[in-house]
């Protein structure tokens, strides 16, 4: 009798083990029809749409540039003054900034706006860097921030798409469309534009504008200005926190905090 309920509690043991098995291989393959386990479904695809690649479980994109009829200190500051002017007026949008290796990187949001009214807004980390002439241009961190199923905004890296659903195909083209736009201004900008000279580094890094300054400088300091107004012989950019950087001749004048 003891030997028969063992037996009994044996048969039970491995039953709920097996259940258990069961149960967790059942509920990977639920999360996967439904598309919850996003991360593995985009990174183990067979091939990203072009142009994305995967470094390193990251989704990237990248090119290179070459300016070699064009000074490279001129393609640098060119670069960062495009880049900034991408950006939210009134602020600068550079987060690291490399004078020496003429490198920076920013962070740039662009909006779309779809058929149904909806908008989905896309936000990525730009790196830039300069060997000799060219230009590498990287970009990673790429975030859709859209309308989910009930309303909700919700913020998804590119890296969690689910590579099998039209939408996320949809969503990775656009922000595809949005990065050659900005790829073509970049190139057409930098070979059409003849920058002020810059010699005020130092306060360029730190964000910072002060008397002496020119417009480029500026720009490059702050950010572009929220608004421009002309009065005889000055010009007053308005910047982030009403701070009002007086011109004249070109020169920074007068700042007013």
């Amino acid at each position: 009798m003891k030997m028969k309920r063992n037996l009994w509690l044996f048969i039970l043991v491995i039953s709920t083990m097996v259940s258990s098995v069961s149960a967790q291989s059942f509920k990977q393959r639920f999360k996967k029809i439904l598309g919850k386990d996003k991360s593995e479904l985009a990174l183990n695809a067979t091939s990203l749409p072009k142009p994305y690649i995967n470094i390193n479980n990251n989704i990237v994109l990248s090119d290179t540039i070459d300016f070699n009829v064009i000074e490279d200190n001129i393609v640098f500051i060119n670069a960062l003054s495009y880049t900034i002017k991408q950006g939210e007026k009134g602020k600068r949008n550079i987060e690291t900034l490399n004078i020496l290796d003429k490198k920076f990187q920013a962070k740039i949001q662009s909006e779309v706006a779809l058929e149904d009214e909806k908008t989905s807004v896309y936000v990525c980390q730009i790196n830039f860097l300069m060997n000799g002439s060219k230009l590498t241009v990287y970009v990673d961190s790429i975030n859709v921030i859209a309308p989910g199923l009930f309303g909700e905004i919700k913020s998804t890296p590119f890296e969690n798409l689910n590579m099998q659903k039209d939408k996320s195909i949809q969503q990775m083209q656009e922000f595809t469309t949005i990065y050659q736009l900005f790829i073509n201004g970049l190139k057409k900008y930098i070979t059409q534009t003849k920058p002020q000279s810059v010699t005020h580094w130092k306060e360029i890094k730190e964000g910072k504008a002060v008397q002496g300054m020119n417009e480029t400088e500026c720009l490059l300091s702050v950010g572009t200005p929220k608004f421009i107004r002309e009065n005889g012989t000055k010009t007053r950019w308005m910047i982030e926190d009403n701070v009002a950087i007086i011109f004249e001749k070109g020169k920074v004048v007068d700042i007013i905090r």
